[in-house]
């Protein structure tokens, strides 16, 4: 499997207008890779050289979607002494990015963060887009390199998809038009959580009329020794995700609804951010406290990339709240992945 723009379900990476919310979208770049949400906040990801398990680092920019939201960078790089890090853009270190702090990252050390300021992210955006290389050093060491291949054209796409393009907001695509006339970003939906109810005195096992729905299912999932998720929606009304395949590194789930006694059988479908319904989904869990159901569709093993989507139970249906996105297998974990879509 190729480490550019994996395949990690059709519903995670085609991020249409699901949910009544305005389109999401993402691409790739050469080095870069740039992921909008739903209410126009982008991300841009610079990756570093290409290892067995991903990149030495990474540089972020990340944008809100209002006029007067500044860009904002921060960086990634493997290193266990330096406290500092200098920069530099094909050898010219921008003003004020001779020695940036860089932070150890509590459970990784072997990494450091360094968070620049909106005044030094805007002294390396000045030169970034036209530049065909920068590097990190630790001291006299090179930390990492990110190559700027691609760089124009992912903060040109942020500009487009921002709707910045001819303002004198925009990070490329520049022009005279004031921040004013950038069309306010679009409202977020609303979704609300039903009640709690008692999980007390729920089903063991999988009725009979329940497995008879899951013949098609591999013949020896059982030998995983996976438990079906099962929890109560309302009184009356039952979630079962029952294990149904399995590939190299994710593990499927069939969905559906029941009675209390396991009858009443119906499929359970759950809307992605492209509108489209599915009734499986990979790696999930379901918090009653929360009426949340979760999912992780792994892109590879090291679950360096892929999409984290989560669902709540409204008392009617699933309806999709959240979804944090990597569509590069580069070695960036699930903590630094932008959002893709969001609810309030």
């Amino acid at each position: 499997m190729g480490l550019r723009n994996i395949a990690v379900g059709a519903a995670a990476l085609a991020l249409g207008a699901g949910c009544g919310a305005a389109q999401a979208d993402s691409g790739g770049f050469g080095a870069w890779s740039v992921v909008c949400d739903n209410a126009r906040v982008c991300t841009a990801f610079g990756f570093g050289e290409l290892g067995e398990t991903g990149s030495s680092g990474f540089l972020r920019v990340t944008r809100g979607a209002g006029p007067a939201d500044a860009p904002v960078i921060d960086l990634v790089t493997a290193g266990m002494v330096a406290t500092s890090l200098a920069l530099a853009v094909d050898g010219v270190t921008p003003r004020g990015l001779a020695a940036v702090p860089a932070t150890p990252i509590e459970n990784d050390p072997e990494r450091r963060l360094t968070a620049l300021t909106p005044e030094q992210s805007a002294a390396l955006l000045a030169v970034l887009a036209n530049g065909s290389e920068l590097t990190l050093k630790e001291g006299r060491n090179p930390a990492t390199t990110i190559s700027l291949s691609g760089s124009s054209a992912a903060l040109r796409f942020m500009d487009d998809r921002q709707k910045r393009a001819g303002t004198t907001t925009a990070l490329v695509a520049r022009g005279a038009a004031p921040a004013s006339s950038m069309p306010a970003p679009p409202a977020l939906p609303k979704v609300a959580a039903a009640r709690r109810v008692s999980q007390d005195d729920l089903p063991s096992e999988p009725s009979a009329a329940l497995q008879a729905r899951l013949g098609d299912c591999d013949e020896d999932i059982a030998d995983l020794g996976l438990d079906p998720q099962v929890a109560r929606l309302a009184q009356g009304k039952i979630f079962w995700g029952a294990v149904c395949s399995r590939g190299a590194y994710n593990v499927i789930y069939s969905l559906f609804l029941t009675d209390e006694t396991g009858g009443d059988v119906k499929t359970l479908q759950v809307p992605h951010a492209d509108g489209e319904r599915v009734d499986e989904l990979m790696n999930i869990d379901f918090d009653p406290e929360t009426q949340t159901l979760t999912n992780f569709d792994k892109g590879r093993g090291l679950g360096d990339c892929g999409a984290l989507t989560s669902w709540v139970w409204t008392g009617t249906e699933f309806v999709m709240t959240h979804q944090t996105l990597m569509p590069d297998c580069q070695g960036v974990t699930s903590e630094y992945w932008p959002v893709s879509y969001r609810s309030r």
